[in-house]
């Protein structure tokens, strides 16, 4: 057992009425939840006193107690404090107990599992008839409400007063900062009319405040300042988003001063506190003894707070975490933005820290440097990242210790360094980085029930053996699947002798962000995939080389001109200015468009069409997100953001903020780049797919949120851009859609896991599958889906069309790569390595004799598999066997894409070489 830490999580009741049996309750399920939870180093759970010289994580209740032993020193407090405040966010009930978390020698997690408590108060309708009614508070504390209390956003246990009474404001205040611990986290929040007296004392005005009697009928600010001093929380956010009258008595005049010194008022004693305010000038006026400058329009400013929470985009340096410095910020950015003669304010007395009020639901974007390390094709600097994302793992930012595990992950799991891959466990606080099995892999294990079927033998089968040195194959692991109860006959699967190739090894590059220059551009990539999802790095290895078939000679004996299989049919060079980030070919390969690198950070594409058989360029326009052509090529479908595009530098990096717009979806016809039709309206990035007829296009938006909301998929006539139909039912962003290929059958997977089976003549769903991830395929004939498995660390689902049956469940495989175009097989990536499997046996049919990156390409009559290799461009294998049937040598830049002609004759392929090159396939 590894060196570890003792660290004790206290359970105790968080409020009154929870017995005690329901805090024994809880603490159980947190010890399950806490050991299945796969948090670094602890490995098994007992009951009683820790063995001598165990090191043991205690779950102590009165009378009961738990023990976690073999906690590794990778489990920091950090990490138990970040999981423990999650768990109890899942679940309102949860939140019924506090969980403290403190480690040997008095260490404490500060702030990650202390109580989050808000009080919204909106007083829109007042007795007083001098004070006019107000239109937004109710709405604007609902909006509030909501993102605050959303478990994945705020996380607040939310209380919201409305139209109360100065007696019952002052009572829920009070119980607000009463009875606190120093590691909550408050927050208090006032949408109201604000007065000043004679002697210029601020008061927020209650449902019964009296404009002659303010002393006795206001909430005064002072009482407000003594009980957030009083209070022992070291985390108090104070938002005020009033209009502040000068009103000192009735029918007097304002005075000259018309600032609202708050810093003042709410400068008190104790330490922790920030105030956020819409404004400090009294923009009211009385005359005749009336308010009557204003009746309060929408507020600007909450809405804004509001916008940051719910998108993300207050989250200005991209940890994972909003503070209030940050809100603040974005808040007072938007609202100068509107022009609506506000200036927001910000105090802070004696804060520590920062004060964190939300998680983004955007993910955390590592520091510049530490990328620049992971991007490096050199294992030391790839170590350094390691050590830099250790540093990360066990800090105090939520977002970078996700950030930090989801890259240790990816390290450990498919970086080609052996030292790369040790150092990620090592950081990840496993004794050793998981060994690889051999490269001999036997069938997946499949449970089936017993059925009485005769076991059939199938004869051996053997290809012929290539003289050639011995290929070192890339080592996998034996898929697990787990197979629901069918009836199917036990069949063994034929031996299958792979070839031995000539092959040169090779250092396989590092994993790429989405959308880098250096990756191959490949057709499932999506560039808005938040949160994401992880699923297959681009690596390389190594590739055999096998001399070119023999030209065939004519009965004279002469070669004839017939070309070799292999070989080049020609090469257009595109007249591209510049540098190519990556380039896309049609379907048929007819088409291609390249994709130049943005000016700045907030730029678009430059999106360029082109003629791949002439090098002739068609058209150029802007572009963001994906590129989607038509099944025939004749059309291409394109995305773009419509709205305010800034640049903010943030630690030195440069960064996109995008805000008040909308994409839209615009399609073009290849041949002349006119666009033939628009569809507006799209929040984030744009979900497109083609029906196989090319006449139908659907589209949604992919703007994901922890926080539930409609998101339709709406489909539209390519011809005549008439909307056809609108598909209600997900509620959340679209990340991956497919047609089945006669047309009738629309798949659908959302952020979330949530995924659709359309009917596309009804317009309603034959199934919802959940959980079920993306990315999703349909195979070739309409009857198997296969989706992602959670998590990102590959796996997949096989299921059955269109109930959406579970047919097997598939964990040790790899990711999924594709069906065959007979739908009888389909492949697996792992780490670089492709297999082939029967459909309907899940047994071992073939494996690729070389690593490859990015997707495969089938040709049209299944007989071939098209792919990447590293340094040898691309390559053709065999589509049953595996084998490996030529390199394709040629292109200088990265090669980004592959299509096969319609009529399965050659092979296109482009690249950031500026070149689009044709390849014979016909013997």
């Amino acid at each position: 057992m590894s060196e570890g830490h003792d660290f004790s999580l206290r359970i105790t009741p968080a409020g009154a009425g929870v017995d005690q049996a329901e805090v024994e309750e809880l603490a159980l399920q947190l010890r399950r939840d806490l050991l299945a939870s796969g948090l670094p180093g602890i490995t098994r759970a007992v009951e009683g006193t820790a063995p001598d010289g165990t090191r043991s994580a205690e779950l102590i209740t009165a009378g009961i107690g738990f023990l976690v032993t073999g906690l590794s020193t990778a489990a920091s407090v950090a990490q138990i404090a970040d999981y423990v405040q999650r768990w109890r966010e899942a679940h309102p009930r949860r939140r019924r107990v506090a969980v403290s978390v403190e480690a040997a020698g008095g260490a404490t997690a500060s702030g990650t599992a202390g109580r989050r408590r808000a009080l919204l108060v909106a007083n829109a309708a007042y007795q007083d008839p001098g004070l006019s009614r107000l239109r937004s508070p109710v709405s604007d504390v609902r909006a509030l409400a909501e993102v605050l209390g959303a478990p994945g956003i705020g996380a607040f246990d939310v209380e919201t007063l409305t139209d109360a009474r100065e007696s019952v404001l002052r009572r829920r205040v009070a119980a607000l900062f009463a009875d606190r611990q120093p590691d909550d986290v408050l927050l208090l929040h006032f949408s109201c009319h604000g007065l000043k007296d004679q002697r210029g004392r601020l008061y927020l005005a209650a449902a019964d405040t009296e404009l002659g009697s303010l002393a006795a009928t206001g909430l005064p600010a002072a009482f407000v300042s003594e009980q957030m001093s009083e209070s022992v929380s070291r985390s108090v956010l104070l938002i005020l988003d009033c209009c502040y009258s000068g009103a000192f008595a009735r029918d007097t005049a304002v005075r000259a001063d018309r600032t609202v010194h708050l810093g003042d008022e709410f400068r008190g004693g104790g330490s922790g506190r920030t105030v956020l305010t819409a404004s400090s000038a009294t923009e009211y006026a009385f005359e005749g003894g009336q308010l009557t400058s204003s009746e309060a329009q929408p507020s600007v400013f909450t809405e804004a707070l509001v916008h940051g929470l719910r998108t993300g985009g207050a989250d200005l340096d991209h940890d994972g975490e909003i503070t209030a410095d940050e809100l603040f910020d974005y808040a007072a950015r938007r609202v100068r933005e509107a022009g609506v003669g506000q200036v927001p304010r910000k105090w802070s007395f004696e804060t520590t820290g920062a004060l964190v009020v939300a998680r983004s639901v955007r993910p955390a974007t590592l520091p510049e440097e530490v990328r620049a390390d992971l991007g490096s094709d050199r294992p030391v600097l790839r170590v350094e990242a390691v050590r830099a994302l250790a540093g990360l793992l066990s800090g105090g930012r939520e977002g970078y210790r996700r950030a930090a595990r989801e890259a240790l992950v990816r390290l450990r799991d498919h970086d080609d360094s052996t030292q790369v891959r040790g150092a990620a466990a090592a950081a990840l606080g496993e004794v050793a980085p998981p060994r690889l099995p051999p490269p001999a892999a036997p069938p997946p294990a499949i449970e089936t029930p017993a059925a009485e079927t005769p076991a059939t033998e199938t004869p051996a089968v053997k290809t012929p053996a290539i003289a050639a040195p011995a290929l070192e194959t890339p080592a996998t692991e034996t898929p697990a699947i787990e197979t629901p109860a069918i009836e199917t006959p036990a069949i063994e699967t034929p031996a299958i002798e792979t070839p031995a190739i000539d092959a040169l090894r090779v250092e396989a590059p590092p994993p790429q962000p989405p959308g880098g220059g250096s990756a191959p551009v490949t057709r499932r990539q999506r560039a808005w995939i938040i949160g994401a999802t992880g699923l297959v790095a681009a690596i390389a290895a190594t590739i055999g080389i096998v001399s070119a078939l023999p030209r065939q000679r004519d009965a004279a004996g002469s070669e004839s001109a017939k070309p070799s299989f292999g070989a080049a049919l020609g090469t257009v060079t595109l007249s591209h200015e510049g540098s190519i980030q990556s380039a896309k070919l049609s379907p048929d390969g007819r088409w291609v468009v390249t994709l130049d690198p943005p000016a700045n950070k907030a730029a678009a594409q430059v999106t360029k069409l082109w003629d791949a058989s002439t090098g002739r360029m068609v058209t150029s326009f802007e572009s963001d997100y994906d590129i989607v052509f038509s099944p025939d090529g004749s059309a291409v479908a394109s995305a773009y953001f419509e709205g305010k595009r800034e640049v903010a530098t943030v630690n030195g990096e440069s960064m996109a903020l995008f805000s008040d717009g909308m994409t839209t979806v615009s399609l073009r016809n290849t041949n002349g780049g006119n666009v033939t039709a628009s569809f507006p309206g799209f929040e984030g990035g744009a979900a497109m797919a083609f029906s196989p007829d090319g006449k139908t296009i659907a589209a949604a938006g992919t703007f994901a949120s922890s926080t539930p909301f409609d998101a339709p998929i709406r489909l539209w006539d390519t011809s005549t851009g008439r909307q056809l139909a609108t598909l209600n039912g997900h509620r959340n962003g679209i990340q991956d859609m497919r047609f089945s290929r006669n047309g009738k059958v629309l798949v659908t997977s959302a952020a979330g896991g949530v995924t659709k089976v359309w009917d596309v003549a009804t317009g309603e769903p034959s199934a919802t599958l959940n959980p079920a991830w993306f990315p999703v395929w349909i195979s070739p004939d309409g009857k198997t889906l296969a989706d992602a498995l959670p998590g990102g660390k590959g796996g997949f689902e096989l299921r059955r069309l269109p109930g959406g049956n579970q047919l097997a469940s598939v964990t040790k495989a790899g990711s999924f790569a594709g069906f065959t175009p007979d739908s009888k097989a389909y492949a697996t990536s792992n780490k670089g390595a492709v297999r082939l499997y029967d459909l309907a046996t899940r047994k071992t049919r073939g494996l690729l004799t070389a690593n490859v990156q990015g997707d495969l390409v089938f040709s049209p009559d299944g007989k071939f598999i098209a792919a990447v290799a590293k340094e040898h461009g691309p390559a053709l294998f065999d589509a049953t066997t595996g084998q490996g049937l030529t390199p394709l040598s040629g292109h200088s830049g990265k090669v980004t894409d592959l299509a096969f002609t319609a009529d399965g004759q050659a092979l296109i392929t482009t690249g950031t070489d500026k070149t689009v090159r044709k390849w014979n396939i016909k013997y």
